[in-house]
This record gives structure tokens, sequence and C-alpha cells, in this order.
């Protein structure tokens, strides 16, 4: 994780509780900010804003730590760990490492090219996620529209992105997913007929797709269809991966 002395600094003025050392960070963060649920917006806000800001304001503090990830093969975003909180699934941790799951994997590019944008990533995603801590904590679901996880999850944003060039790196980031789903996947992406709305959902509960998780449902419709527009090979894929 590349951190500029210009980060840096701006980390110091903003959150003087964490600490940079050896492409580490850690400390105490605090801050207040507020998500109107009306518009759909999220605002860090600070003294001078406090009145102006609409929305639920939460102020909150966590001891955190965010480092690079050794494995890359699910997120290439720095690893973010969050001290004295369950990290559960249902919080959006990854259950893997304990990581908190801040965004898509399709929705990293935006905060790793041309380079590594630290003040974006930690503003957008770390904070938001922070407060989502703290409103999961006192009403027990997230204040905004969530993905599922894993799969699921990354079906629905392939259909919100509506992006057909992220075909190929959606079906990558599917297939390191895990190996009984990611089966499932393979063969509603086979079959010749079109995959139905009562076809079991692709989550634990596997109840018809169409009521279970809609957007996923959509989102692998889609992606057949992108990949046969630009004549992706499946069964080769298939057999390397």
């Amino acid at each position: 994780m590349l951190i500029t002395d210009k980060d840096k600094k701006w980390l110091s003025s903003k959150y003087p509780g964490l600490k940079s050392k050896q492409n580490k960070i850690s400390g105490l963060v605090k801050f207040t900010a507020a998500y109107d649920d009306d518009a759909n917006s999220f605002r860090v806000i600070n003294k001078d804003t406090l009145d102006e800001v609409k929305g639920l304001h939460l102020s909150g503090k966590f001891k955190i730590k965010i480092e690079e990830r050794t494995n890359k093969s699910l997120s290439k975003l720095p690893a973010v760990f969050v001290e004295e909180v369950d990290p559960t699934s249902s919080r959006h941790f990854n259950q893997t490492d304990q990581s908190a799951c801040l965004c898509s994997p399709l929705e990293e590019e935006e905060f790793l090219s041309p380079e590594f944008l630290f003040q974006p990533f930690f503003t957008r995603l770390v904070i938001p996620f922070l407060y989502g801590q703290i409103f999961y904590s006192e009403k027990g679901y997230w204040p905004w529209t969530e993905y599922g996880h894993g799969i699921v999850g990354l079906l629905e944003s392939y259909f919100k992105a509506n992006d057909p060039s992220k075909a190929q790196d959606c079906l990558d980031k599917l297939s390191k997913q895990d190996k009984q789903t990611w089966e499932r996947v393979q063969a509603a992406l086979r079959q010749k007929s079109e995959i139905k709305g009562h076809t079991p959902c692709f989550c634990p509960r596997m109840d018809h797709i169409r009521r279970c998780h809609p957007d996923a449902w959509k989102g692998i419709l889609k992606l057949r269809k992108d990949l046969k527009n630009q004549n992706i090979n499946l069964e080769s894929f298939f057999k390397n991966n």
C-alpha cells in the first residue's frame, strides 16, 4: 500500500489518532458522519458543517488497522481490520480473514487506477463502513442497500454496473468463490435454455432466485449475454479454473 507524504499529512490533520508506519496504518479513528436515506447521500462532517448536513448524524471511534493484503485473489484493496467489533458476515466482514468488506470487487478499480487513491478510499469506503457498524449496532440492519455475500453479491454488482467490459473480470472473480456454488454458476452459464426465475438462488437459502436475490438473477442473465456477445470461450475458461 503506497501512502504518499501528502496522504500522511492529510491523515495527521484529519485523523490524528491514526499513525502510518512501514506501509501500515493503525490507531484510533474518530468521526461524525451523516447518511441521508432520502437522497442516498453520505457525508463526513465537522463542527463547521454540523448543522448544515441532513440525515442521521452518528459519531463513533474505532481502533483500526490498515495494511497491504498478502492474498489479492478476492480484493486488491488494502485490508481493513476493526478491533472490538464482532467480525460476522452480517456486519460485512470477510469470513476468511476477518477484514472489512468495503465494496464489490468489481467497484475497486476507481480507487486503484491510475494508482492507489488513499484519501477517496478512506473517506468513501472506510468511514462509511465504520458508520455502518454504529448503525447496525443500534438497529440490527445496514443503513443502505447492501449486496449479498460472495457470488450473489458479485452478480448483483455486475448487474448494477451495467458495463459489459467487466464480463471477463466478473467471471474471473466468480471462479475464485466457493467451489460448490461456482459449479452451480457454471451449470447455469452452460445451459442452452433461459435461466428461469425459479432457479435455486446461489445463496445458502436456495429459494427461487427471482424472489430471493432478483438482482443476482438479472446479473447472471446479463453476464451470460455479455460473454456470448464477446465470444468468450466458457468451456476453455471452466477447464482452466
